[in-house]
């Protein structure tokens, strides 16, 4: 589905990311790990065309994509009511949802525990909350590449096993390929799942059991 091919991405004469090499096969789910500084959010840009490579090249197969960047790219600030934000995410919104689509956001916030929001305004809530109206957003036009940077760093504890076992339901019932940037690979690595560990270079690309011995071995990640 994707493949960088000696990509390398350069800020004067500074390698943020340099020869990277390695493939995405559909239906994958990878977990994108690497310590602070290491090129993590410049490899989601590259991912989601927010950037270019100064070198190389990234082949792709075009599908429909679902992103939650980092940082909300949504002011807060403006006058949005949780469903409107929601709307946002659908391929072509109109001027209003129709009663199909009022009934599947409904759904989503049911499903991320969250329905009495509906009406709410996108400023008036927690943090917490307004990360799960952004997965929403990202995960309600049914993507078949979905791609999530830091999902879970605003949710409460609690909920974060249950939007895991979430994203793995949407992973197996509908063969999406998903790429998830995280810190902390307790609660979102299943077996089969893929770890892609990035340091400005591929440590390493294999399957999470193969990165725990390579972990093992004398490797770490922040």
């Amino acid at each position: 589905m994707i493949k960088f091919e000696d990509v390398s991405v350069k800020f004067g004469s500074f390698y943020a990311l340099k020869h990277l090499n390695f493939q995405i096969k559909k239906g994958d789910f990878m977990h994108i790990v690497g310590p602070n500084g290491s090129g993590k959010t410049t490899l989601i840009k590259l991912l989601v065309n927010l950037l270019e490579p100064t070198e190389g090249k990234i082949l792709r197969t075009p599908c429909t994509m679902g992103y939650l960047p980092q940082k909300a790219m949504i002011n807060k600030n403006l006058p949005l009511t949780v469903a409107e934000v929601i709307y946002s995410g659908f391929p072509k919104p109109k001027l209003r949802p129709t009663k199909d689509e009022i009934l599947l956001i409904k759904e989503w916030l049911k499903k991320m525990e969250i329905e009495a929001l509906y009406d709410v305004s996108i400023q008036h809530l927690s943090g917490g909350q307004q990360q799960r109206v952004y997965i929403i957003r990202a995960l309600i036009s049914n993507p078949c590449l979905i791609i999530l940077d830091e999902p879970t760093s605003a949710l409460d504890p609690s909920f974060r096993e249950k939007f895991y076992h979430l994203l793995k339901d949407i992973h197996q019932t509908r063969q999406a390929t998903i790429i998830n940037v995280t810190h902390d690979l307790t609660d979102a690595v299943s077996s089969g799942d893929c770890t892609l560990y990035v340091d400005q270079e591929v440590r390493f690309c294999g399957s999470y059991d193969d990165f725990v011995k390579f972990e093992h071995e004398g490797h770490h990640h922040a």
